[in-house]
């Protein structure tokens, strides 16, 4: 990594297609913007969306930047909301860039995430008449009605007609994408015996506490997975407490760590890997994990937010994941391709 949510992608993952492009080229796919702060956790189920939605007619889509300034970015959304929308001025004007990027003419989609966006996206559909259909991906903070879908995990616990749950978040990994990534990397590790361990390692949160009893909890992981002939592949976070890596290599001395030095070798490391352990502070990892088709084993932390502790009982259910006890179990998964399947339903609500 470092692991920055959803971007934790190898450079053959992250191609960014043009969708004026294909459009430039006589097709008729219809045009598709990601607005985004370009927060990777945010761009990440964007961009998957945008491209789960190509096989039903749409075009590879466009980044385009939504920056709030530093004073603007510290209200809430339902403020930025509650003023009038305004081409050439609010909320247009609280950007860096004061709207430069999203200048007309506009596209039929735009896809929104997070809060920071939320609010420019439904200025755009208002503005347009409704002729710019928007989307948001997670709760925006503001009126629901002001989009025309809004995709919220499971566990959020958020109602609406046009709301569209998912279970975990949207991943641009599959078992393709994990595959081909994998055939990159597999002459590095190939030092690595088999199985193979992916080990993935977030940090404390609002939502999670880092113990050191956690610490030893995962050192400990790693030592019983390389007594038994595991490969351990490891990634760390910005979030991971100062010293783990030091501590994770004295575990395992033979074990791959990537500490966000080098070529980012995620989700390449999914395609190689036999069984995932990850850490319970991120819906992300052990997401994108199961949408590899990887069985997750997930490491338990103190203090885990009642979101998180949905989440994880929900992927539990779903078959994808069993909380850690020791034992390094390998089963079945039926990847998630939960950004395909609400790419489905959107395509039918859009029509």
């Amino acid at each position: 990594m470092m692991l920055r949510e959803s971007a934790r992608f190898g450079k053959g993952a992250l191609l960014r297609h043009d969708g004026r492009h294909a459009l430039k080229q006589g097709t008729n796919l219809r045009e598709v913007w990601v607005v985004t702060d370009g927060r990777p956790g945010n761009e990440g189920p964007a961009l998957a969306l945008a491209r789960a939605l190509e096989p039903h007619g749409w075009a590879p889509a466009e980044i385009r930047r939504a920056t709030p300034r530093p004073g603007p970015a510290r209200l809430p959304a339902l403020a930025w909301a509650a003023a009038p929308a305004r081409e050439g001025g609010w909320p247009f004007s609280a950007l860096e860039d004061r709207g430069a990027a999203l200048a007309r003419p506009w596209p039929e989609l735009v896809i929104s995430a997070g809060r920071r966006s939320a609010p420019v996206a439904a200025a755009m559909r208002r503005l347009s008449g409704g002729a710019t259909r928007a989307v948001q991906i997670l709760n925006p903070g503001m009126r629901l009605s002001a989009f025309d879908a809004v995709i919220v995990p499971r566990h959020d616990r958020l109602a609406g007609e046009n709301v569209i749950e998912t279970l975990g978040s949207l991943s641009r990994v599959t078992p393709e994408l994990a595959a081909a990534e994998a055939s990159l990397w597999s002459a590095a590790l190939a030092r690595l015996p088999e199985p193979r361990l992916a080990v993935l390692v977030g940090g404390p949160s609002r939502s999670a506490r880092w113990s050191p009893t956690l610490t030893m909890r995962l050192v400990e992981a790693l030592e019983q997975a390389t007594a038994k002939g595991w490969g351990i592949m490891a990634t760390l976070s910005r979030r991971s407490p100062l010293g783990l890596n030091l501590a994770l290599r004295r575990a395992a001395p033979r074990a791959f760590i990537w500490d966000g030095a080098g070529a980012n070798p995620y989700p390449g490391i999914l395609g190689l890997a036999t069984a995932a352990l990850v850490t319970a502070d991120s819906v992300n990892m052990a997401s994108e994990a199961a949408s590899a088709g990887v069985p997750v084993h997930v490491l338990g932390m103190d203090g885990l937010s009642p979101k998180l502790q949905r989440f994880h009982e929900q992927l539990a259910r779903a078959g994808a994941a069993r909380e850690w006890d020791g034992r390094l179990l390998t089963w079945e998964v039926e990847p998630l391709a939960q950004a395909e399947a609400a790419a489905a339903q959107l395509a039918q609500r859009l029509g």
